[in-house]
């Protein structure tokens, strides 16, 4: 599965290059889909989350268990290269992806399964911590890419993901394209049905082109996991 997800990320960065490339500055500066964030925000916290994860996996090989933003100062970095322009943005995403590119490339088999503090997982984790990422963020863009383009894979794996938010609720699950069906509580509160990918848009918090039906109202979420 690593290989596959690793592939699917690539593409992923790949895909969100070619939307960028042609940006002006000022398209940069205009509202992302994310409240008081910019699209070059969201741009900026991709590669500084691409920048710590090749920080962790590389400690992690070592046998070292690092902190993911050791000196607090993610929120501070975000806004600072936020004002970078268009063509200095963009070239601090490509060496971002590249590097963790480079580094996942490296890695031997048993390497995906070290320890990393990062959630308490693993390198593994990381893997999938940037395909939720990049997914995501790159339909926050507004960029004429939505929650459609998410495949099936990924989206099963973002309602696991997002399963938390549910807890407390009395409702199932029933994405339309999956052969799945998740269960929260007794179920009693009604069934949650529409396309995989509306659903997991609704439970990423983000309003999806078409919201998610239920017998009953749709069940408040909690944090993010």
């Amino acid at each position: 599965m690593t290989p596959m997800i690793l592939d699917r990320v690539r593409d992923g960065h790949h895909r969100l290059l070619d939307l960028l490339s042609e940006l002006e500055t000022d398209e940069f500066r205009q509202a992302s889909r994310l409240p008081g964030w910019s699209r070059a925000h969201v741009v900026a916290h991709l590669a500084h989350n691409a920048r710590m994860l090749t920080r962790v996996t590389r400690h992690a090989v070592q046998g070292e268990l690092v902190e993911p933003y050791p000196d607090d100062d993610r929120d501070s970095a975000i806004e600072r290269d936020s004002a970078l322009g268009a063509t200095a943005l963009v070239e601090l995403l490509i060496s971002a992806q590249a590097e963790l590119e480079i580094t996942w490339d490296s890695l031997a088999e048993q390497d995906w399964q070290r320890p990393v503090r990062f959630r308490n997982g693993t390198v593994h984790d990381l893997l999938l911590c940037r395909w939720r990422e990049n997914e995501i963020h790159t339909v926050d863009l507004a960029l004429g890419v939505t929650e459609e383009s998410w495949s099936p894979e990924f989206c099963e794996h973002a309602i696991d993901f997002l399963s938390p938010r549910l807890e407390g609720s009395d409702v199932l699950l029933a994405p339309g394209d999956l052969s799945r069906i998740w269960t929260f509580g007794d179920g009693s509160g009604g069934t949650v049905r529409g396309p995989s990918h509306t659903i997991a848009c609704w439970m990423s918090g983000r309003a999806p082109q078409r919201r998610p039906t239920c017998d009953g109202p749709l069940p408040d979420l909690g944090p993010w996991p």
